[in-house]
């Protein structure tokens, strides 16, 4: 095939697939390479610029993210997206620019070349916004959709059944196997452990949570009048043998976990420790309530707590940290004999979910916009993984490939409260320890470094410089 850019120089600076990636851009902007146009394979553009497949791979996919091109099983690479609204933008260009510069104008505000400056933002997790789905074409579809007007009607506050069944099959997604009537549609993760806290725990009763763990816990244990016993953790997150002896000493009612990515460590939970933790629940009568949202960003195939003790478990099925911050759909799926009582609390909480919500993610999975956010998200969680590891040394902080934020353990030192004061004052955004921290346990000294919060990679990577020096004090 006849390869119609230029090729990078084999001999400049930088990693070599970014090279390609900036060489496809520069083609889409001054025309070179036209909507719909197909790329060379993989394997002849490997051959024509001399290096591996692989390398090659990695530039398509940064091409891709940046919203240059697409890729079509058994067909190629193609220059722009399957997307009508983007096409009319690679067509007509970004609004006041040349005719055919769209697809480059909007790679450049997709990585936060436009953005103004500012701090950079490395304290609250979320999906990387540029990369979120299109809600216009799902509203769109949901308005030309039959049976609009049972998205307005009556119905009980477990929610629809066609959306209990999408939950049932969204919780599988996280290995979690339930049935539609297992399930209650919630408004986002945060309303369902609202719902699974206030449904299934009264007034002065106990729950164990990990001793950094979610900071919402703190406040929604304060307003149920719920007591927190904070359980030591480790590299492989909870501590079963640590857990037995907090409930040993008094009367725990409940634990909440996230075993696949702990919330701030990235502690992952290895199975052995999986089952030995879901046996001290079953040996003092602990119920679990398990909120792993970050799982389906890194590489999690364990079973979880709940699908272990089903009669004990419930799992918080969320979508709005892997897809879009404002998408405020969660699924808890739990016993059925505690249903009536979670299906109270959903009804004096919120009354019901909002179905449109509902609709919307319904819509984003029937298209696969679900699937590519995810992937998506995950090769922008893994470049700048690799820039943390670049800036800071590649054992400074625990992290996981593809994970969208990392645990930076500090040195002796350092307080975390300190170091997060000093880092703002240099213009940097991170969470410190406390923040994570429950009652007065005696937790390691760390902060939380989001990293898909910094607009840019290149905003990253100066935040991670400045780290890197306070570091060095």
């Amino acid at each position: 095939m006849t390869i119609h850019f230029p090729l990078p120089d084999a001999r400049g600076p930088g990693p070599r697939y970014l090279a390609l990636a900036d060489a496809i851009e520069a083609a889409v902007a001054s025309g070179a390479l036209p909507p719909g146009a197909a790329l060379p394979t993989h394997r002849e553009l490997a051959a024509a610029m001399g290096v591996t497949v692989g390398t090659v791979t990695r530039g398509y996919a940064e091409a891709a993210r940046r919203g240059l091109v697409r890729g079509e099983r058994g067909r190629g690479t193609y220059v722009g997206r399957a997307d009508e609204d983007f096409a009319r933008l690679l067509d007509q260009g970004a609004p006041g620019g040349a005719p055919g510069a769209g697809a480059a104008a909007v790679a450049r505000a997709a990585r936060g070349s436009c953005a103004p400056p500012g701090p950079v933002d490395m304290g609250l997790t979320a999906a990387y916004q540029p990369l979120g789905p299109d809600l216009g074409r799902a509203l769109a579809r949901i308005a030309r959709s039959p049976g609009l007007d049972e998205l307005v009607g009556r119905y009980g506050a477990r929610g629809l059944p066609r959306h209990r069944e999408l939950g049932a099959a969204w919780a599988g997604a996280y290995g979690c196997p339930a049935q539609p009537g297992e399930v209650l549609v919630t408004a986002g993760a945060q309303h369902a452990l609202l719902v699974a806290l206030g449904g299934l725990l009264g007034p002065g009763e106990r729950l164990a949570v990990e001793s950094l763990t979610y900071p919402l816990v703190k406040p929604l244990a304060k307003r149920l009048r719920l007591h927190l016993v904070p359980v030591d953790i480790d590299a492989h997150g909870l501590d079963p043998d640590a857990l037995a002896r907090a409930c040993a000493r008094q009367r725990v009612h409940g634990l909440y976990v996230m075993p696949a990515c702990q919330n701030p460590t990235t502690a992952h939970m290895p199975e052995y420790r999986r089952h030995e933790v879901v046996a001290v629940c079953r040996r003092f009568g602990l119920r679990i309530i398990e909120d792993d949202v970050y799982a389906l960003t890194v590489d999690e195939s364990l079973p979880p707590l709940a699908a272990l003790a089903p009669e004990l478990g419930c799992f918080v099925a969320a979508t709005s940290k892997v897809l879009c911050d404002s998408l405020r759909v969660a699924f808890l799926r739990a016993p059925g004999a505690d249903l009536p009582a979670l299906e109270a609390a959903v009804e004096w909480t919120s009354w019901k979910a909002a179905p449109l919500m509902v609709e919307v993610l319904a819509q984003w999975l029937a298209d696969g916009t679900v699937r590519r956010t995810i992937e998506a998200n995950r090769a922008e969680a893994g470049a700048r993984n690799a820039l943390l590891a670049e800036a800071l040394g590649p054992g400074a902080c625990r992290a996981r490939p593809t994970g969208y934020y990392a645990w930076l353990p500090l040195p002796r030192r350092w307080r975390a409260v300190d170091f997060a004061a000093e880092a703002a004052r240099r213009g940097v955004v991170v969470a410190h320890g406390e923040h994570f921290a429950v009652g007065a346990a005696r937790a390691e000294q760390g902060v939380r470094l989001s990293l898909l919060g910094a607009r840019s990679r290149q905003a990253l990577r100066q935040g991670l410089d400045v780290l890197a020096g306070l570091l060095r004090l």
